[in-house]
């Protein structure tokens, strides 16, 4: 619902009397994608942020502000992660990216990028050449067909991924019994409760422990559920 109603709701802040002159019509959105995979599921989750993101962008131009999306993505496939950091870059939407690019690297991330002087050096460069590449080389335009068959996928995948991970009375008991998704929420790691309702389910679970607790059992369910539907 939240990337649904995104381009309604910047187009209600741009038009608000006042702001365009005190933000210099310059705006940073942040893309969230944790969340989004945990409700719907990775295909779904991915489509509506490429169309959101698409819409937002119109939205800004209309109303004559520069947009920055700032990318909030965690390490893991899970949670937006993509060790083909290069192509997952140019997989954004055209224009979106316009020359500059945000993002989060968290965890196991910052050590693994940005660890020692090459590392870090090497990332630098597929950051760079990346943004360079959308910047100055014209991408295909997704195709009529093409829009339909992704609308389609994430549809099916998503309905069948909210058909487990919601619908099924089963699921919470294994997943509770399968991973020490229990056991994480009382060790003193985090910054903020591991669920948001003491008393919920999955869907109260904050999206760190849900894949921090699949990790452990090495069967990387977000990454894969809903998908070979």
């Amino acid at each position: 619902d939240d990337l649904n109603n995104a381009p309604a709701t910047l187009k209600q802040l741009f038009t608000t009397p006042g702001y365009a002159e005190r933000t210099g019509r310059k705006q940073q959105v942040m893309v969230g994608y944790s969340d989004s995979a945990k409700d719907a599921g990775r295909i779904a989750a991915m489509w509506a942020q490429y169309e959101s993101q698409e819409k937002m962008l119109e939205v800004a131009r209309e109303c004559g502000f520069e947009i920055t999306f700032f990318h909030g993505k965690g390490g893991t496939v899970g949670r937006g992660g993509n060790p083909e950091v290069y192509k997952a870059i140019l997989a954004h939407p055209q224009g979106t990216i316009n020359g500059q690019f945000r993002v989060t690297e968290q965890g196991e991330m910052i050590t693994k990028n940005f660890g020692d002087i090459e590392s870090a050096e090497r990332a630098m460069d597929i950051f760079t050449a990346a943004v360079l590449r959308d910047q100055f080389l014209q991408r295909p335009v997704p195709t009529p067909e093409w829009r339909a068959a992704m609308a389609a996928m994430s549809e099916q995948s998503c309905a069948f991924y909210r058909s487990v991970v919601r619908e099924e009375p089963k699921f919470v008991p294994y997943f509770r019994a399968a991973t020490p998704e229990l056991e994480l929420g009382a060790l003193n790691v985090g910054s903020r409760p591991a669920k948001r309702n003491p008393k919920g389910g999955v869907e109260s679970l904050r999206a760190i422990p849900w894949i921090f607790a699949w990790a452990q059992t090495r069967l990387n369910l977000p990454a894969w559920l809903g998908i070979g539907k």
